[in-house]
């Protein structure tokens, strides 16, 4: 293990999805305890850095340029640059040689990560991983192993709370621009995906709403990008004007705000899902592809509820179609037989579980 005396400074190169940077939180809390007066700055990719701003485990964020214009001399020219901060360990929890290239040309005097994509070359010290491992550990287990060369515990039972504090103020910003009252119980749902294939159909969403707000009398929520915005509005077509919202225009912390407020979060295997896990929401997860066992929610099994056919070949590599059939809906098989019933008998669990609703 290095010694601690000698590490001044930390960076880690940050995952490049916003649910993959939640789950590697676990992993910042151990490092941190492993070495609780080195500086840590984490280069993370836009809108992620927001989860990470304003908690004493990070004391830095810098933001790598994304931009398609930026080829790979003004990415180089970039990290170069960062040599100046003298790292004297940098930790990957990409896969990619690209991180490892990158933390190399940053001057990081000891580099950790996977032993992946042909990199171990640029790693000082590189850990062995089966695709067994890749693909079916726990990805907060899978990020802690990271930290092996540090001689590192098990990860942390639950997140620090401290991640994301919901400032009252804000919060209460958020909650006013989407004209919601204190009084109002809130299911907050994410329909979309990082790929169309991974999210169940916007039809089943639109009667799922249905369903709870006759059998709930709730406000529905419905979160997205810009981007999505047609999608949202075709779900809260199903559904009367009154009872449902649109919020596609919020940062990545607005949000959170609202999911905290939330006494319910719904979506596909999507970034959102472990947003609402991070803030302490209970969810209910629809996972086709993907697999709980692997990408579920940190969060007490309380609070969770997963749906899921769970079929042998997930985690598949979503490579749509080349490994299965799609259905007439262009959806895999493992999504497409997951009824809006199944869905709404998951919120009667754990509503009643948690009694959600009771004013």
């Amino acid at each position: 293990m290095l010694n601690k005396k000698e590490v001044f400074h930390i960076v880690l190169w940050m995952p490049s999805w916003i649910g993959d940077v939640v789950l590697s939180l676990p992993t910042l809390q151990t490092l941190r305890s492993i070495y609780p007066d080195a500086r840590i700055t984490a280069i993370v990719k836009f809108p992620t850095g927001q989860l990470l701003s304003n908690h004493t485990l990070v004391d830095s964020i810098l933001q790598f340029p994304e931009n398609k214009g930026d080829g790979h001399i003004k990415q180089y020219a970039y990290v170069k640059r960062l040599r100046k901060y003298n790292f004297d360990l940098g930790i990957t929890f990409s896969n990619s040689f690209h991180s490892a290239l990158m933390l190399m040309c940053a001057g990081a005097r000891v580099r950790i990560g996977y032993r992946t994509d042909g990199r171990q070359i640029l790693l000082t010290d590189s850990i062995p991983v089966t695709q067994k491992n890749k693909k079916k550990l726990y990805r907060v287990n899978y990020f802690h192993k990271i930290l092996v060369h540090l001689n590192a515990d098990s990860p942390p039972s639950c997140y620090d709370p401290k991640w994301i504090e919901v400032n009252s103020r804000e919060q209460k910003k958020t909650l006013r621009s989407l004209r919601l009252l204190k009084k109002d119980l809130i299911i907050t749902i994410h329909p979309s995906a990082s790929k169309i294939e991974r999210a169940w159909h916007a039809e089943r969403f639109g009667i799922l709403c249905q369903s709870l707000i006759k059998a709930y009398s709730v406000k529905i929520i419905l979160v997205g990008t810009n981007a999505e915005k047609l999608l949202l509005e075709k779900i809260s077509l199903f559904c009367p004007p009154e009872k449902v919202i649109i919020a596609e225009k919020n940062s990545l912390i607005e949000v959170a705000h609202l999911l905290k407020a939330s006494q319910l979060f719904i979506g596909n295997d999507s970034g959102l899902l472990h947003v609402a896990s991070l803030v302490g929401t209970p969810v209910v997860g629809i996972f086709g592809p993907g697999r709980a066992s692997t990408t579920g929610p940190f969060i007490d099994f309380k609070k969770q509820e997963i749906v899921s056919r769970n079929y042998s070949c997930s985690p598949c590599s979503q490579h749509f179609f080349k490994e299965c059939e799609p259905s007439l809906h262009r959806k895999p098989e493992c999504l497409e037989s997951i009824s809006v019933k199944e869905v709404f008998e998951a919120v009667n669990r754990i509503a009643k579980r948690l009694e959600l609703f009771k004013k």
